[in-house]
């Protein structure tokens, strides 16, 4: 297997980087003072970046948006996630939303793509998380509606959204076509945001959801009644390649700025960059990283050629997401009592990279997928 990163690649990062270091590091301070982007600030620079044409990046051109492929996706989140504000260019919907019908895709999914609406999907409930067939949110045909009753939580984005992708039980008898997808606009009588949940992260506070007798037209369900599993793993996979690719910008930055701090840092009179342990420490988080770089690379590359990618993206984002962990946690000890300071970005991403063992699969979830891989019926028994 071969691969390699086109000129034309490499000219498409080189301007997702000159957008970075003119519109999102000049606001690195604020953020990190402030812990997020207010939505007028968020809005601001989406506004700059479809000036810029770096917009609704990996939408198929016939929709229009620019077409790139999977690794391109992740060489521009790799530049992207190298500042802290985990920004990333609007106009690229959430997979769910290509399902939908014409009706449908005039409704929600073509102004999501436009930029004027936007969307967050509801899949996790206090009991239930990979687990779907844990699932507890109801929908009841009732007519031509559905009525909804449950409750989603941890719900992100949900402060920027209109209308939410709801995953919800259709048919409590069966295990694999159960599970059915529904579009609810926020201004849908019996939605409510009923908390919000905030965490250790920065501008990551997602909400609690509440459902009750929510009437919503059959015209919202997306495919057919029973499609949640399917559309839940197109959902997931998605993600997955994605999250791994941030972890290599958040590695790399955080390298970056250990190794000036180390050859800047005097200590007994010589740079920290002279002693063995900050040397080891520094090639490990090096060799790390780029074994993750190529496992998401080539997951990436394989899904642009049209070849099954599924354990690959398991693999990527189960190494890389840990690897982060542990490079953060290098680049944090070497800073010292910097590092700690709110006012340097390495506090940030050790914060933040703790969620991505969790969300979108946790790290033993992903264990467990590659086990049943390499094991086969023998695991299942």
């Amino acid at each position: 297997m071969d691969f390699e990163i086109s000129d034309e690649l490499r000219m498409m990062v080189d301007v997702v980087r000159e957008f970075r270091e003119r519109e999102l590091m000049p606001l690195e301070h604020h953020f990190l003072v402030q812990g997020r982007f207010t939505a007028e600030e968020r809005d601001a620079i989406d506004a700059k970046a479809k000036a810029a044409e770096l917009w609704a990046l990996d939408v198929p051109e016939d929709l229009g948006g620019q077409g790139v492929g999977e690794l391109a996706m992740c060489l521009i989140l790799e530049e992207l996630y190298k500042h802290p504000a985990m920004y990333s260019f609007g106009g690229s919907p959430e997979p769910v939303l290509y399902h939908c019908n014409d009706e449908q895709k005039q409704r929600y999914l073509m102004p999501v793509i436009g930029g004027e609406r936007k969307s967050c999907y509801a899949f996790t409930e206090p009991d239930a998380g990979s687990d779907m067939g844990a699932m507890r949110m109801t929908a009841v045909r009732d007519g031509d509606d559905w009525i909804l009753n449950g409750t989603k939580t941890f719900i992100s984005k949900a402060d920027r959204a209109d209308f939410v992708i709801v995953f919800a039980v259709t048919d409590p008898e069966s295990k694999r076509n159960g599970v059915s997808v529904f579009l609810v606009d926020y201004d849908t009588p019996g939605f409510s945001i009923s908390r919000s949940m905030p965490t250790m992260g920065d501008d990551w506070d997602p909400v609690e959801m509440s459902f009750v007798d929510c009437r919503v037209p059959h015209a919202n369900l997306v495919g057919e009644a029973g499609d949640g599993w399917k559309l839940a793993g197109q959902q997931l996979l998605h993600g997955r390649l994605k999250i791994a690719a941030y972890q290599l910008g958040i590695a790399q930055r955080c390298i970056d700025i250990a190794v000036d701090y180390a050859q800047q840092r005097v200590t007994w009179g010589k740079p920290i960059a002279t002693r063995q342990a900050v040397q080891f420490m520094l090639a490990d988080s090096r060799v790390e990283l780029e074994a993750a770089r190529l496992l998401v690379y080539r997951a990436a590359w394989k899904a642009d050629q049209g070849m099954d990618h599924a354990q690959d993206d398991y693999i990527a984002k189960l190494y890389a997401t840990e690897m982060s962990g542990r490079v953060t946690d290098r680049a944090l000890q070497i800073l010292g009592g910097v590092g700690y300071a709110i006012e340097t970005p390495v506090q940030s991403f050790y914060r933040q990279v703790r969620l991505w063992r969790i969300g979108h699969g946790t790290s033993e979830i992903h264990r467990w997928m590659i086990a049943r891989d390499m094991l086969g019926k023998a695991a299942r028994d």
